[in-house]
């Protein structure tokens, strides 16, 4: 009898670390996920303390270009559409700023170097083809830290269309906190190095 109940704990033991270990990968995956939605559109380097306006307004559009086109782009029906036949509500851009920055966004035009995006008070026209990268970049997270009021996450970006080409390490820090209802994390800091 003694050897039965010896014998159930330990499977029990075992599937609750598979159970924690599953849950330990999920967590790494949803972090390479967050941090992704930065390095496809080319953000390497950000420190939220020195983040200008344009590079918040440009990662608004380019997150939802990406990941949301059916809610968030619409087609410009004006006769001349000065800065490019697309065009996206300020309030999508504001949204995906405040989700993954925890910032408020001040609108205006973000001209001077590509992409270029005109704002008109509600909307930002821009030519959408211009916000896809080349090449892109994904995160993998691999290794986490819990420090005071954020998590530091570091591992290696590799190319979505070649999971072996893995040219550079990030560290990343972030802040947990809640947005709409869900547990998520808001960027403070990524620095990637190239090899």
């Amino acid at each position: 009898m003694k050897r039965k109940i010896l014998t159930v704990l330990f499977i029990l033991g075992i599937a609750v670390l598979a159970l924690n270990a599953s849950r330990g990968n999920d967590e790494l995956k949803r972090m390479g996920i967050f941090l992704s939605n930065f390095t496809e559109l080319g953000m390497y380097d950000i420190d939220i303390d020195t983040v200008e306006d344009a590079d918040l307004i440009r990662f608004g559009i380019g997150h939802n270009v990406i990941n949301n086109p059916k809610s968030t782009l619409k087609r410009c029906n004006l006769r001349d559409c000065e800065y490019g036949s697309s065009l996206m509500s300020g309030a999508a851009v504001a949204a995906s700023v405040r989700k993954y920055f925890d910032l408020e966004v001040r609108h205006k035009n973000v001209l001077g170097h590509s992409p270029e995006a005109g704002y008109d008070g509600d909307n930002y026209h821009f030519n959408a083809r211009d916000w896809h990268e080349d090449t892109v970049y994904y995160a993998e997270v691999q290794n986490v830290r819990q420090g005071r009021g954020f998590v530091q996450m570091d591992g290696e970006l590799y190319n979505i269309k070649r999971k072996s080409d893995r040219p550079a390490y990030f560290v990343a820090k972030a802040k947990p906190y809640r947005y709409n209802g869900k547990n998520t994390w808001a960027i403070l800091s990524l620095t990637t190095e190239w090899k």
